[in-house]
């Protein structure tokens, strides 16, 4: 991975930064939920303080308290009074909790709603019956198929069941002896696939303020015993009181009231007897131009799932036993409602066991707090972000800084040397102070000190063959010498290999001298404008004449090949190349040369048949003293042919190169030769 990534990756750890401020947020948050809270269960103890001093603000009627639990049916406030079509269309918009009737196994066998308007009572009843069992006239019974039962303070009605049609109430007169239809009673029967469903309606004072009902299923329409029946009339007989909110409890709310404040006051079962304020506002939320940002702060910033606020009722964890509780629910846009319970409970000394009157429960959004918290962590988010983008771009603009000094000293590094091994002497040193400053400046140093010992390696022949030279005479003059005195013939066989020695001692002098000479010349030659094909066409026909021993073929486009340089040592050059190829190259072989034009330069190639190049000898041919002829050195070959021709290439700005042939039958060697760049002084 390169180093622009790994900082970058680094960089990364800058957004630590905004998760640590959403934990600190989170934290703020909480607090101020809490005190929220703790606010809210004082202003509901206030509330139930009051109430506790004036009971009969919350309990005007005492025997109420008296009935078993589950007697009573709540009369729920209707905005108008419903079509009485038995369809009951008019209910489901209202969202009214349903008060469920069970039989005697504990399953559900109907559901009832109470509503009031204007001093009339209204009943939504619906039965679950795939078996009803409708009014068969032909009977002559009151009730002979499936009955609902209506329980008032002094009478007990009987509605017989149909299909569908208008409803009909009779009550026993007991003056009379007969069974009377209430005419203000009235009401309408509808049929469904899972039952059948009531609509009802009859004045208030008919109740007498108490209403029970029951529901009687029978299997068919000859007045047998109710295979199932559900009521909510008590074991004692007496019908339950009609519970609905109290005016002189809803006043004294009142006072307590506040924005986003909801106050209810419930009874004991959890009935609402009177409440005021709103908390929900989600169309206005809704269109707020920020509500989509909010809704995605509050979701970063919740700490926990909350359950949703009911939509038409109070939560029923808030309306039970007589301890105080408080819990957040979940709102509109995923705000928060904060809940708390308070239970009323009578200060009267004289009773032992103090009832429970009711509860006060309070609920109050968390709107502005949660405002708050959401503006901090805008705030927040635009800070961390944009020293999170600070970072990211110092950091991105140091790593590039710093991986061009790197790309940089590679670069030095790799072309601080050049093809032939020499140190180009232009190593830049830099001047920061930096570990990567230090390391280049080692680097310049150490290449110094290669460069020196490099000179002294490319001059050690050139001293050699200056400082032997006087020995050498001095011993070849005394062998010349003693050759010519009488010696037996061991002594002169001695000398005679020892005169030998020196002339191939004095020939590799001369060679070091001259190939040091050759480095020196080269540097100075001048260059023209020749024709490359006709220099090929000359030097083909003289190795011809001078190898007879080989064959020579060139392959060449048709056509001038016009070239820059210097063409006696381009000669040189490829002397140096013939000459390799025929010594390696069988007797009466082919050595074949060949030049084509390529996108900026030629191509010479000069190939033989022969052994191939030793593993790993394919770039070592072409340095100084390296040679691979297995002749023991008797022929006296330095190595120093092919080191002569690759100074010539590079003098050209060329490149030479060996490899073995595809075929695996020889060696050829390639000299890429510019001319277009090559045009003009070198």
């Amino acid at each position: 991975m390169k180093l622009r990534r790994q900082l970058l990756l680094v960089s990364l750890v800058a957004l630590a930064l905004p998760w640590a401020g959403c934990q600190y947020l989170r934290q703020v948050d909480q607090a101020l939920a809490e005190g929220q809270l703790q606010a809210l269960d004082a202003t509901a103890s206030a509330v139930a303080a009051r109430l506790a001093s004036a009971p009969q603000l919350i309990a005007p009627d005492p025997e109420r308290h008296g009935r078993p639990p589950g007697a009573q049916l709540y009369l729920n406030p209707l905005p108008q009074a419903p079509l009485l079509d038995g369809y009951g269309d008019d209910w489901r918009p209202l969202e009214l909790p349903a008060r469920e009737l069970l039989d005697q196994r504990g399953e559900a066998l109907a559901q009832v709603t109470l509503g009031q308007v204007a001093g009339r009572v209204y009943l939504l009843l619906t039965v679950a019956d795939s078996t009803p069992a409708y009014q068969d006239p032909r009977t002559g019974l009151l009730a002979g198929g499936d009955a609902i039962e209506l329980h008032t303070a002094d009478r007990h009605y009987t509605l017989p069941v149909a299909s569908q049609g208008a409803a009909q109430a009779h009550w026993y007169n007991l003056h009379r002896g007969t069974h009377e239809r209430e005419l203000r009673l009235r009401g309408r029967w509808t049929s469904s696939a899972r039952g059948y469903q009531l609509e009802l309606s009859l004045p208030y004072p008919l109740t007498g303020g108490s209403l029970a009902v029951t529901v009687a299923d029978r299997a068919s329409s000859d007045g047998a015993k109710p295979l199932r029946s559900a009521s909510t009339l008590p074991a004692d007989g007496l019908p339950g009181k009609l519970v609905q909110p109290l005016p002189q409890l809803q006043a004294e709310l009142d006072h307590f009231a506040r924005p986003q404040l909801r106050l209810a006051v419930v009874d004991s079962e959890g009935f609402v007897l009177a409440s005021s304020g709103q908390v929900e506002r989600a169309e206005e939320d809704l269109q707020r131009p920020s509500w989509l940002r909010n809704w995605i702060y509050r979701r970063l910033l919740a700490r926990e799932s909350l359950p949703e606020m009911p939509a038409a009722q109070l939560p029923a964890t808030l309306t039970q036993n007589r301890t105080s509780a408080e819990q957040w629910f979940r709102g509109p846009l995923e705000g928060r409602i904060g809940a708390v319970s308070v239970p009323v409970i009578t200060r009267a000394d004289d009773i032992i066991e103090r009832p429970l009157l009711g509860r006060v429960v309070a609920l109050q959004s968390a709107e502005a707090l949660q405002s708050l918290t959401e503006s901090a962590a805008h705030q927040l988010w635009l800070i961390s972000c944009a020293a999170a983008g600070a970072a990211l771009l110092l950091l991105l603009g140091y790593a590039s800084w710093l991986s061009w000094r790197i790309r940089r000293l590679h670069r030095a590094a790799r072309n601080a040397v050049d093809a032939s091994g020499k140190l180009r002497g232009n190593f830049p040193r830099s001047r920061f102070g930096d570990e990567l400053g230090a390391l280049n400046r080692a680097f310049a140093g150490l290449l110094a000190e290669l460069d020196q010992y490099h000179h002294y390696l490319r001059t050690l022949a050139s001293k050699l063959s200056h400082e032997l030279r006087t020995p050498l005479a001095v011993v070849r003059s005394s062998l010349d010498n003693l050759s010519v005195s009488d010696l037996d013939t061991d002594s002169r066989r001695y000398a005679e290999r020892a005169l030998d020695g020196s002339a191939r001692l004095s020939g590799i002098l001369n060679s070091l001298s001259a190939a040091s000479n050759l480095e020196a010349s080269i540097q100075q030659a001048e260059t023209e404008m020749f024709d490359l094909a006709d220099l090929l066409d000359v030097l083909v026909q003289s190795y011809g004449d001078a190898q007879r021993g080989h064959r020579f073929a060139l392959d060449k486009p048709a056509g001038e090949l016009p070239c820059r340089g210097a063409p006696e040592l381009l000669a040189q050059l490829l002397d140096k190349l013939v000459d390799n190829a025929c010594s390696f190259a069988p007797q009466d072989s082919e050595i074949k040369l060949s030049v084509a034009r390529e996108k900026d330069a030629y191509r010479i190639e000069v190939e033989n048949d022969g052994p191939l190049l030793p593993e790993g000898y394919s770039h070592k041919l072409f340095d100084s003293l390296v040679s691979v002829r297995d002749d023991g050195g008797r022929a006296g070959h330095l190595g120093l042919g092919l080191h002569i021709a690759r100074l010539i290439a590079d003098f050209h700005r060329g490149h030479l190169t060996a490899a073995n042939r595809q075929d695996g039958a020889g060696v050829i060697f390639t000299l890429q030769l510019p001319y277009r760049a090559a045009v003009g002084p070198l």
